[in-house]
């Protein structure tokens, strides 16, 4: 508590971090320094804000409204703000120049190995990769967040706790990590005292040495002796009968103890509440009361909390349990399938709003959705709540690609260690519903910065569809594969023989738009690869194809007909694929070399991006727009577009643009001398393209470092990364190995030497 009032005060540190483990006691010293040393003694602010990330409707959307709510009062209307995005922005302004004091509790529920659905049953056990991407936020927004959190706003502070410490924060010199290890053991014993328990110091410390003075297992330990029925709060008598002869994991060894001590029908009812995920109204407990009356259950409230295991929300009348504490119970429940049916069928008669108007909106089906799935009845929650309630509000209205895979990954089956095995099918009856969720799971990969995840789900997929010979199925997927994943990482080879493929099966099912769709995707990358005839062979055969397949619809749509909702859902998207079109085009000319075509083929793009208020095509726009001024050195207009392209990136947490546009960001700043925001830029956009595995990105903006180091005169950092742009680049990205060439021989004519050798073979 010293320290953290030392922090508030004296040090200018804007953010802190308390890491420890589970049950170590993060929140409980957050809140009591909170209200005891800071708010009862009258410390003066504008504002107080403790956001727990342990309950179910603390999304990240959420914090941001009610913060914004609180903090801006009436003068701020929530619904003119269109995107996530746009409440940052507000954010920000609101706490720039005032005194806050933020306080995220529970953090880790937003990183990688705590984000899932499943997250409330898990334990301290986190699998861990090389590249520390468990430890990094799930949201690109929240990384954000905290970074501008802890870059300088010195007048509002932010306190957080969390099991892992986020990979975001790594190197900030604006966030200050203490770790919590274990509890004083002056406190452990004046805690086991106020607790009731009879003994000496030398008593009380002995049995608490064990443990490590983990907090969470002194308040189990404390409240087994203070219930044990024979010799009640004697220390000393408990210890002599239940000798400690073998340690293992602490919290495990005393959380054993503390649930044997009760009797068998006391825990399975807590193993029962233990299956749910967040906070529970007495209601809804009561549903597992099989002790004979409401009294009866009352008595086994109050002696669950008693002893440690259960805790109560005064101020929201709720029941919860510790993490570990659920994760324990939760591992021991007997007959998981028949819990979660009753769990299922609790919240089937929970009021769901009429309106969606966001995610949390549609919160009680997908409580109702996991419990479903816990019951075993796997294919009622894919086909009925799953395909007709969630998939399209989060995939195609809110872009929810983190929530479809937390939903659809436990349809898998688990291998012999209890992980989730994806290389194998879902547990769904129909191969149409295996198919669907194989494809949309890779799709939801591919479209949150996770492609090298996609790769093996979309292989599944199209064997399955080989096997049952759906030939269309077989052609998108084969299409979807190769330019939401192959591309990506850089697998060019494939790509192409995938997207042949596909028009190859629509060539024979007369799938007109698939097989343009799959040809206008070739073209991009035929021009990546610098083939440039064959690319515009393939583009201006797709373009003319979408053309004439819009004025086809618009001619059919003219007469009104059973099937119109249908034809202006197919209108729609062809319209989509002229803009895309129009930005292929523009991409080729930039590849190409000829930037005034290019300018002249991006604004086409823009003007219908705009028109069909495409979002994701208005970025992609803008940043063609940007990249052909800033060729041109236009650096005004360049600017100008190119802060549009990254604006509207973040409005809709679109990865797949925002390196590239942030590497045309860094060659602006460049280009205006600014090399210090320029070298920013380029990391950031570094950062996303490694997380990603990016390579084609990856390989440019090694190049953008290696010329920069080129004109700096330190031969060994660009040596280093034009290496590394080679090596990303090998996969046949010609006009980057072409710029890798160039580079090599400035280095070799200031170093006197090649180091790299100069890639001279064909590209393909």
């Amino acid at each position: 508590r010293a320290l953290l009032s030392e922090w508030l005060e004296k040090d200018p540190t804007p953010m802190l971090a308390l890491v420890a483990i589970g049950g170590m006691g993060k929140s409980a010293l957050a809140w009591h320094w909170l209200n005891e040393d800071l708010l009862r003694k009258g410390k003066k602010f504008d504002g107080v804000i403790w956001w727990s990330f342990y309950d179910k409707e603390s999304s990240f959307e959420r914090l941001l409204e009610n913060i914004i709510s609180y903090a801006g009062g009436q003068k701020i209307n929530l619904k003119e703000m269109e995107s996530t995005w746009d409440k940052m922005q507000t954010f920000f302004n609101i706490f720039h120049e005032s005194n806050f004091l933020l306080v995220f509790d529970g953090l880790e529920r937003v990183l990688r190995a705590y984000a899932g659905l499943g997250s409330p049953y898990q334990g301290d056990a986190v699998k861990e990769d090389e590249r520390q991407d468990f430890r990094a936020c799930i949201d690109s927004n929240v990384g954000k967040l905290l970074q501008w959190l802890s870059a300088g706003y010195p007048q509002t502070k932010t306190l957080i706790t969390t099991r892992l410490f986020p990979k975001e924060l790594d190197g900030i010199a604006g966030c200050r990590r203490v770790e919590l290890e274990s509890m004083d053991k002056e406190d452990a014993v004046r805690f086991f005292q106020t607790q009731g328990i009879k003994g000496t110091y030398a008593e009380i410390e002995a049995a608490c040495e064990p443990y490590g003075y983990h907090p969470l297992c002194l308040r189990l330990l404390s409240g087994v002796i203070k219930e044990h029925p024979e010799y009640p709060e004697d220390i000393a008598k408990w210890r002599e009968y239940n000798p400690i002869t073998e340690l293992r994991p602490k919290e495990h060894h005393i959380l054993q103890i503390a649930y044997e001590a009760l009797d068998p029908v006391k825990q399975e009812f807590l193993s029962n509440i233990a299956a749910f995920r967040s906070p529970m109204e007495y209601n809804a407990i009561a549903i597992f009361n099989t002790f004979g009356s409401k009294e009866a259950l009352n008595r086994v409230l109050q002696e669950l909390m008693g002893r440690g295991l259960l805790l109560f929300d005064k101020e929201h009348h709720k029941y919860d349990l510790h993490p570990i504490v659920r994760s324990y119970c939760y591992d021991r429940l007997r007959d998981k399938k028949w819990v979660h049916g009753q769990l299922r069928d609790y919240f089937a008669r929970v009021h769901t709003p009429e309106e969606v108007k966001s995610v949390d909106d549609l919160r009680p089906v997908i409580e109702l959705y996991w419990h479903t799935v816990g019951a075993g009845r796997l294919d009622e929650a894919m086909v009925d709540l799953f395909c007709t309630r969630l998939h399209d509000p989060l995939y195609y209205r809110f872009g929810a690609y983190q929530t479809i895979i937390e939903l659809l990954r436990p349809l898998f089956p688990r291998d012999q260690g209890g992980q989730i095995n994806e290389d194998r099918p879902p547990r769904l009856k129909r191969v149409g519903a295996q198919t669907f969720t194989l494809t949309t799971l890779a799709n939801s990969y591919s479209l949150s910065g996770q492609p090298l995840r996609a790769l093996p789900l979309f292989e599944q997929h199209n064997a399955l569809s080989e096997m049952a010979g759906a030939k269309k199925n077989l052609a998108i997927v084969l299409g979807n594969m190769a330019y939401m994943a192959q591309i990506q990482v850089g697998e060019l080879y494939a790509a192409e023989k995938n997207l042949r493929r596909s028009i190859d099966l629509c060539r024979g099912i007369g799938e007109v738009l698939i097989e343009a769709i799959s040809r206008q995707e070739l073209g991009l990358l035929l021009a990546i690869c610098g083939r440039f005839t064959e690319s515009k062979d393939q583009l201006d055969i797709s373009f003319l194809t979408f053309k004439t397949l819009n004025d086809s619809l618009l001619s059919r749509l003219s007469q009104v007909g059973p099937d119109e909702w249908a034809l202006d859902r197919k209108k729609h998207l062809v319209s989509q694929r002229i803009g895309v079109s129009w930005a292929y085009k523009a991409r080729y000319e930039l590849l190409a070399g000829d930037v005034k075509t290019s300018l002249n083929l991006a604004n086409k793009a823009r003007d219908v991006a705009y028109e069909q208020s495409n979002k994701r095509g208005i970025a992609q726009a803008e940043w063609l727009l940007g990249a052909a001024h800033l060729a041109k050195g236009n650096l005004t207009q360049a600017e100008a577009h190119l802060s549009e392209a990254i604006t509207c990136c973040h409005r809709i947490s679109l990865l797949e643009f925002e390196p590239d546009i942030l590497l045309e960001l860094a060659n602006l700043h460049h280009a205006q001398g600014h090399d210090e925001d320029a070298m920013r830029l380029a990391n950031e956009a570094l950062n996303i393209a490694d997380r990603c595995e990016y390579r084609l990105k990856q390989a440019d903006i090694h190049n953008f470092f290696a010329e920069f180091y080129i004109a700096q005169k330190e031969w060994g950092r660009a040596q280093k990364h034009v290496g590394a742009a080679k090596e990303r680049a090998e996969c046949g990205y010609k006009p980057t190995l072409d710029k890798v060439n160039k580079l090599l021989v400035q280095i070799s004519k200031h170093t006197g030497q090649v180091t790299i050798n100069y890639i001279k073979r064909d590209a393909r």
